[in-house]
């Protein structure tokens, strides 16, 4: 795809890297095909990749040469994870924040990104879909015994650059996995339109990415060394 973005005030990878350690046990909700999980592999001991589609599973084991990871089929309310771990990442996948809380030890940590509500907005209302609630809710967290240490919010301009490249991203999006159905935007002539209309300008297709990131601790005490990061 060709495209350009605002400037972001974080990198998920990044910030994840910070919240790790050579001894960590982690677990990587909605792990699609383990790609992200493998990139961060060797900043931890021992990870775990679920997602609730059987296929993206095998994909993710049958691709993954790391000797440090698994994967297996579950949902976002962990019913196959007896494990405790020691960070739990979940980058736009639903979760449960009980499940997460009853899985994380003293002292762990939640990292996640998640869409955000606004986002991609003038697709959404030339689609007719209205803007739902706001994805993320803070008080849902310390609700379930985690204490909040980022709850930060970016809202920018997304610019794809060529038909080419709109057509790929629109039927990428589908509603299971994204929070808008793309491909329905490519039906008729009149639907892309209706999209495109006042949406186009020299550079592109212009519309918006909005995201979440929020970081948290199981506020049970810790009863070993604790970790010292700073920010998010």
């Amino acid at each position: 795809m060709s495209e350009a973005r605002q400037p972001v005030p974080w990198d998920y990878r990044e910030v994840v890297l910070r919240y790790l350690r050579l001894s960590d046990a982690v677990l990587d909700i909605g792990t699609g095909g383990g790609e992200r999980l493998r990139d961060l592999a060797g900043a931890f001991g021992s990870g775990l990749g679920i997602d609730v589609d059987p296929a993206m599973v095998r994909f993710a084991a049958e691709n993954s040469a790391v000797p440090n990871l698994s994967f297996r089929v579950c949902s976002d309310r962990l019913e196959s994870v007896p494990e405790m771990l020691d960070v739990i990442i979940s980058r736009h996948a639903p979760f449960d924040p009980g499940a997460v809380a009853a899985h994380l030890r003293p002292g762990g940590y939640f990292i996640t990104q998640q869409v955000g509500e606004r986002n991609m907005a003038c697709v959404k209302a030339a689609l007719g879909q209205p803007l739902g609630p706001p994805v993320i809710q803070r008080q849902s967290f310390a609700a379930n015994g985690l204490r909040l240490l980022a709850f930060l919010e970016y809202d920018v301009e997304y610019v794809v650059r060529d038909i080419e490249s709109l057509v790929f991203w629109l039927n990428a999006l589908d509603r299971d996995h994204a929070d808008v159905d793309g491909r329905s935007a490519l039906a008729s002539a009149v639907t892309l339109n209706r999209v495109l209309a006042g949406n186009v300008d020299e550079r592109g297709f212009v519309t918006n990415e909005h995201r979440y990131l929020v970081v948290t601790q199981n506020a049970r005490p810790e009863t070993g060394s604790s970790r010292q990061v700073t920010g998010a």
